[in-house]
C-alpha cells in the first residue's frame, strides 16, 4: 500500500502551549517543512531547530519495507495532521517537542491495528509460535544497530504447510541495542495479549513497532482485510501510512 492513512493523533495537553507567531512557532513551521523535505531522501532523520526555550527537536521513521515515495507521502500527511489537530501544543508525535527525546526509551502512547478475522483452529498452537518466533526476531534485530536500516528485520516462516507467519520489528535508529530490545519486548507483550487470535496485527510506540501477518503463500493474494484499532493515549501525535511509521517530537 502506498497511500497515506492517518491513524491516530495524540496531543500532550500537559506539555503547555506555545504562542502563535512566536519564535517557537516560526521554528516549528520551518522544522516540520524540513522534515517533510528530508523524507524524500531518507527513511529516518532527526533535526534540531532554534535555541534555548525556542528549540524544536524532531524525527521521523519509516519502516524498512517501504520506498521513499511512500515515506515522503506519510510524513507530509503527518505534518498536516499535526498542524490541524494539535494547535499550540509543544509536544506531539509524528513527533516534535521542546525537549530532547531521541535517546530515551518511551513506550507510551501506543496504538495498534488488528484484523477482524480470527485465526483458524487448524493453526494449532499459534499463540506460542507467535511468541517464540517474534522473540527470536527481536533478539536478531537488536544486533542490527549498524545496518543500512538499523534494527529493522522481517522474517517469514512456513508452518505445517498451512500458513506463513510474517514478523516485522523495528526501532528508531537512535536507541541503543538494550533499549531497542526492551521496547520491542514490551510491544510484543502487548500484541500477544490483545491480538494473538487475529490474522494480523501491528503495534506502534514512540520508539519501536511490532507487526505480524498470516497468509498462505501457496494461494493467490487476498484483498485487503478490514481492520480495527485501539490505542493507549499519552501525549504526542501518530500519523501512519500503510506500513509506514512517522514520528516527530
Amino acid at each position: 500500500m502506498s497511500e497515506s492513512d492517518h491513524m491516530e493523533t495524540f496531543c500532550n495537553k500537559s506539555s503547555g502551549n506555545f504562542i502563535l507567531n512566536s519564535t517557537y512557532h516560526t521554528n516549528l513551521n520551518a522544522h516540520l517543512s524540513a522534515l517533510s523535505n528530508q523524507s524524500s531522501l531518507a527513511k529516518y532523520y532527526n533535526l534540531t531547530t532554534g535555541l534555548a526555550s525556542d528549540t524544536v527537536h524532531g524525527m521521523f521513521l519509516c519502516t524498512g519495507d517501504v520506498n521513499r515515495t511512500t515515506c515522503n507521502s506519510c510524513v507530509k500527511t503527518a505534518t498536516i495532521e499535526i498542524a490541524k489537530n494539535c494547535t499550540n501544543n509543544r509536544e506531539l508525535m509524528i513527533r516534535y517537542s521542546d525537549k530532547f527525546f531521541l535517546l530515551t526509551l518511551e513506550t507510551q502512547p501506543n496504538t495498534s491495528w488488528r484484523s477482524t478475522d480470527l485465526i483458524p483452529k487448524t493453526f494449532g498452537k499459534f499463540k506460542e509460535r507467535l511468541s517464540d518466533k517474534m522473540g527470536e526476531v527481536i533478539v536478531r534485530s537488536s544486533m542490527l544497530s549498524s545496518s543500512f536500516t538499523p534494527y529493522y528485520l522481517m522474517d517469514t516462516t512456513r508452518y505445517d504447510n498451512l500458513y506463513d507467519l510474517e514478523s516485522i520489528v523495528q526501532c528508531t535508529s537512535y536507541l541503543d541495542p538494550g533499549n531497542c530490545s526492551t521496547c520491542l519486548k514490551l510491544a510484543l507483550q502487548e500484541i500477544i495479549e490483545c491480538c494473538s487470535d487475529n490474522r494480523w496485527a501491528m503495534i506502534w510506540t514512540p520508539k519501536c513497532l511490532v507487526s505480524f501477518d498470516t497468509y498462505d503463500s501457496s494461494l493467490p493474494p487476498l484483498p485487503p482485510p478490514t481492520r480495527s484499532g485501539c490505542n493507549k493515549l499519552g501525549g504526542m501525535v501518530l500519523a501512519v501510512a500503510a506500513s509506514v511509521l512517522a514520528f516527530l517530537l
